[in-house]
């Protein structure tokens, strides 16, 4: 896992270079986490909403000659594409390991994701604010009602009660939750090489903008682009930070104001 290293500066205060750098680059590279960047965290997973302005800015930058869009996230593809619903967004589902329809696991990394909820279903049945969503090719164990102390409880259980599998899952811990996923399924920094290493303008100008730990290889992986953290003030490996959705939002329309 990569360390964070330091408190970044508001985002605003330094928009003169930045906006510079977009103005002067013939390609942006335009990467979002979803949950907690995009829209702001609910208590359930179907409970968030994209607010109509954010999809409008958002509408006009995928649409946008200079600007490739892409949304990358721990959540299956399906979701983000209902979520989002917007054309010419690369929709980039757990950890951006599923690219496609077509993306499918191993019948022994889908027998290992089996045995896991099992085990997490028996451990964690004494802990009634905590629960598991099953996405079928991972699981998302939620922390968010759950008090500090017993997040921590939880956090340690998970860990000692998978140690049997850990030669087929990772597990990525998150801010609000721990996600459980085969070793097929590689962070979020490995996604944005990849992407970067496709797309068919080699000097395209990276941007990320995202909210919790599992964010922070993606931020080392845009290199000399700009990285934002999204959310309270933490050690990051982010060049900048915004408070939250609503500040990603002006963001993308002071984005769009820069390629003009």
């Amino acid at each position: 896992m990569i360390r964070p290293s330091r408190p970044a500066p508001h985002l605003f205060k330094h928009w003169s270079r930045v906006a510079a750098c977009v103005h002067g680059s013939r390609r942006i590279i335009l990467f979002l986490d979803f949950d907690g960047t995009l829209v702001r965290i609910a208590p359930r997973p179907n409970q968030v909403r994209l607010a109509p302005g954010a999809r409008r800015v958002l509408g006009r930058l995928a649409r946008h000659p200079r600007v490739t869009v892409a949304v990358i996230s721990g959540r299956r593809r399906g979701e983000l594409t209902r979520h989002v619903a917007i054309r010419n967004v690369h929709y980039l589902g757990l950890y951006g390991w599923e690219r496609n329809n077509r993306s499918s696991l191993s019948a022994s990394a889908s027998s290992a994701i089996k045995r896991a909820r099992g085990v997490l279903s028996r451990h964690l049945a004494g802990y009634p604010r905590v629960w598991i969503e099953d996405k079928g090719n991972s699981l998302s164990v939620h922390l968010l009602a759950a008090k500090p102390e017993i997040q921590r409880r939880v956090r340690q259980r998970i860990r000692s009660s998978l140690r049997a599998l850990r030669k087929t899952l990772r597990i990525f811990e998150n801010l609000r939750d721990i996600e459980i996923v085969p070793l097929a399924i590689r962070d979020k920094g490995s996604a944005v090489r990849v992407f970067l290493s496709k797309v068919r303008f080699p000097h395209a100008f990276p941007i990320y903008f995202g909210d919790d730990l599992s964010d922070e290889p993606a931020f080392a992986a845009v290199g000399r682009g700009i990285s934002i953290l999204v959310g309270k003030a933490r050690r990051t490996r982010a060049r900048f930070r915004l408070r939250g959705p609503a500040e990603v939002a002006a963001a993308l329309s002071r984005l769009e104001a820069a390629l003009a």
